[in-house]
């Protein structure tokens, strides 16, 4: 059976050929691919690559100091390389299934605005007490 390494190598030559995608994005992927192909991921055959592999890469990549959101370029490249796969006949699913890349989390309206509700309360309170300074300065200063 074809080795994921492999395989890789095949979609990248064919992607390349065929145009799809432009020369940035292909150099995307392809630096993407590049930790899947380093890894022993690489020498399994295809179709016994299951989504806890993946998710071993990743938490390997993740050890080693990648990233998260660089790891999930490497699932969201993977992507395209198991529809390869599948349109070849070589697996039926993919393994990528359920795999969610994580995304940075924004804030939800309420929690910024509550954030916001802090920061101009920490600022009027800082304002107030340096009046009150001042205030108390000008006077002493008035008396004396």
């Amino acid at each position: 059976m074809l080795a994921l390494g492999t395989l890789i190598v095949d979609y990248l030559r064919d992607a390349e050929a065929g145009g799809l995608q432009t020369k940035v994005e292909l150099r995307e992927q392809r630096g993407s691919l590049t930790h899947v192909i380093a890894s022993d991921l690489a020498t399994m055959p295809v179709d016994t690559v299951r989504s806890r592999h993946v998710q071993a890469l990743l938490a390997d990549l993740r050890a080693d100091g990648l990233p998260a959101s660089r790891a999930s370029s490497v699932v969201e490249a993977l992507r395209p390389v198991f529809v390869y796969a599948m349109g070849r006949g070589l697996v039926r699913t993919s393994p990528l299934v359920g795999l969610t890349p994580q995304r940075h989390k924004s804030p939800t309206p309420t929690v910024a605005m509550l954030a916001l509700g802090q920061q101009v309360v920490a600022w009027t309170v800082r304002m107030i007490l340096i009046a009150f300074v001042l205030a108390a300065v000008v006077l002493f200063l008035a008396i004396h």
